[in-house]
């Protein structure tokens, strides 16, 4: 390194040594911040407005596809579902809710663990 001074280098640091007003960019910061903020609602609230009607007329069609699953998860799995046979967890809904939460431990265990 040489004690000599580069002419550019202080030209450099002369033309950025300036006054910063900090109140100015904080304002600016918060002012943008809330422009994107009401920007984000505002398009979350058109997607709303569209996706409703759209998921109220879908509903519609997927009622009776949604009732005949709903059957279906509802029946015994061993025996008619009455008497001795009839246990809480005797359904096929219930099996695949505790097969899920079986694979759920078992990711958390085996990714998320600390």
């Amino acid at each position: 390194m040489s004690e000599e001074r580069s002419p550019t280098l202080e030209r450099m640091f002369r033309s950025a040594d300036r006054e910063l007003h900090d109140e100015q960019f904080v304002a600016g910061v918060m002012a943008r911040a809330k422009r994107q903020y009401t920007r984000s609602l505002s398009i979350g609230l058109a997607i709303l407005l569209v996706a409703l009607p759209i998921a109220w007329f879908v509903s519609g069609l997927l009622d009776e596809p949604l009732q005949s699953l709903m059957q279906l998860m509802a029946r015994p799995i061993a025996g008619t579902g009455e008497g001795s046979a009839y246990l809480p967890m005797n359904n096929v809904g219930a099996a695949l809710v505790l097969t899920l939460l079986a694979l759920r431990a078992i990711a958390r265990r085996l990714f998320f663990s600390r």
